[in-house]
């Protein structure tokens, strides 16, 4: 139970431990040994869909720049070789229309100039005493070299062989000369470069506009993903009143319809429970009233009467003999040290399962007695209580809790800080949210703080009973008790509990006890 656990922890040593943090499936999902050490993992499904086609269209490119090479080197061998026969008809046209009683060298310059707008061909005239006409064409502005403007590396790559072919020119019986004709694929691998650069910029551009179209639909797709992981995430801290818009893309908000009606639900069992927890908190604390009630109630008179028949035993023993007596008022004074010890035991446990002043003193009052008790013990370290304007109670189950914390605080301060001073506050203040986890509005909550300037705790130290019983009972309350380390030093305690659902079941828990007849 979480009153005895409170109990206990005035018996145990341990001191202010780490508070636990609930860890949900998603961040065990997302701090699981392996998964963040994988790059790939840490890239968002946008960028991995969008490397993915990148991917795939450099991979598309790649066989397409060796799908174009290749089919450039079997053209150009193939327009070569269709050049080469179409030459070679050239020469033997030109040479069957020569006049008969031409010179040779006027065969030769004619058979030249015919020759010079051959493409892929290369022509070299020589005579028949060796001389020479160079090979055509001569003039860049007749026929360009377009060789010089295609990358080495891509001539390279495509690479066709000269092809060599020499015909032996003769006018009537004689022989004038030779015509070399040579196949060269210049011509054609600059057209297929040209092509290629081209093509290439039109499909970059195409790539990039289609990467940013797909950048952009799987924004608008993978948006309501995001939300979710957010609404996730939001359910994992406990904020059950998150909800989701619902997406354009029907099967998304069949997903964000389904998130919904599971916050729903969750927000629902949460107010539940809240709820049961209250109640049963409420009963436990019923119940010590009514322990508290039957030993002051009960023991109080019996305590009471045997103190008054032992000092009557007392008056008993002066008529008796002198030994007797003395016998006598031995037996009486065992009796009176045991009905002491009996009587200072029943206000221990009284103190213990409920303060006798709780629900008869104003909260402020009972705060103050409370640090009082400790002071007149043990002066040191310094204990200051401010205390703000508050209610004159908040119902038995707020302010037993804030007892309980108070008490748990201070002696846990005393106990193990080392702290020369412990500053205690305690006030009403608006509610930062105005919502709570199960939809409710909370206007209000009470602020308790207890702050010491000792030395602290270590990092991931356990909580002791104590606090682990007052964690649970503040958070049935729908509070929070946390453990912070302030900026300079020490140790602070603070819990929150908000008002406004707690008054009312408060009232309900005093209209229910007032029909049963119970105070």
């Amino acid at each position: 139970m979480t009153g005895i656990a409170a109990e206990q922890s005035q018996e145990t040593p341990g001191r202010y431990g780490a508070p636990l943090i609930p860890v949900g499936p998603l961040a065990s999902t997302l701090s699981a040994p392996g998964l963040r050490s994988r790059p790939w993992a840490r890239i968002s499904l946008r960028w991995q869909i969008l490397a993915a086609f990148i991917f795939s269209m450099f991979v598309a490119g790649i066989v397409a720049a060796v799908v174009i090479v290749y089919d450039a080197r079997r053209a150009a061998q193939v327009e070569i070789a269709s050049s080469m026969r179409l030459a070679q008809s050239f020469v033997r046209d030109a040479v069957a229309r020569a006049p008969a009683d031409g010179t040779g060298a006027t065969v030769l310059e004619s058979l030249a100039r015919e020759l010079a707008e051959l493409r892929h061909v290369r022509v070299l005239v020589t005579g028949i005493g060796g001389g020479m006409i160079p090979m055509l064409p001569l003039d860049d502005e007749i026929a360009p070299d377009t060789t010089r403007k295609v990358p080495a590396w891509f001539t390279e790559l495509v690479r066709v062989e000269d092809v060599r072919r020499e015909m032996r020119i003769g006018l009537g019986n004689r022989r004038i000369g030779s015509v070399i004709l040579i196949g060269h694929a210049g011509d054609e691998i600059a057209e297929v470069w040209e092509d290629s650069k081209k093509l290439a910029s039109v499909a970059l551009a195409l790539n990039i506009a289609v990467a940013a179209i797909l950048y952009f639909a799987l924004g608008r797709v993978l948006h309501p993903l995001t939300s979710l992981g957010r609404g996730l995430q939001e359910l994992e801290k406990g904020q059950f009143q998150h909800r989701l818009s619902p997406p354009g893309v029907p099967e998304l908000a069949d997903i964000a319809a389904r998130f919904n009606a599971l916050a729903g639900r969750l927000s629902a069992a949460r107010a539940d429970n809240g709820r049961l927890t209250r109640r049963l908190v409420t009963v436990q604390d019923d119940e010590r009233r009514h322990i508290a009630n039957e030993l002051h109630d009960e023991i109080g008179p019996c305590l009471f009467g045997l103190k008054a028949n032992i000092a009557s035993l007392e008056q008993f023993a002066g008529e008796l003999s002198p030994a007797s007596a003395e016998k006598m008022r031995e037996r009486v004074r065992t009796l009176a040290d045991i009905s002491d010890t009996i009587q200072m035991l029943n206000r221990r446990l009284l103190n213990r399962v409920r303060p006798m002043a709780l629900g008869h003193v104003p909260l402020t009052d009972l705060v103050s007695g409370l640090v009082a008790d400790f002071e007149r013990i043990d002066r040191h370290p310094h204990i200051s209580l401010s205390v703000a304007p508050i209610a004159h109670s908040y119902g038995d189950s707020i302010d037993l809790t804030i007892y309980r914390c108070l008490q748990e605080g201070i002696t846990n301060a005393k106990r193990h800080s080392g702290a020369g001073s412990i500053a205690i506050e305690l006030k009403e203040l608006p509610a930062e949210k105005s919502p709570s986890d199960d939809g409710a509005a909370a206007s209000s909550v009470l602020r308790l703080s207890v702050q010491d300037d000792g030395r602290g705790f270590a990092p991931g130290m356990p909580w002791g009973f104590g606090l682990s019983g007052m964690d649970e009972r503040v958070r049935a309350l729908g509070g929070t008790l946390n453990i912070v380390e302030p900026p300079e030093k020490g140790t602070r305690l603070e819990i929150i509990i908000p008002l406004d659902d707690n008054r009312r079941q408060a009232a309900g828990d005093r209209r229910s006890r007032k029909r049963s007849g119970n105070p």
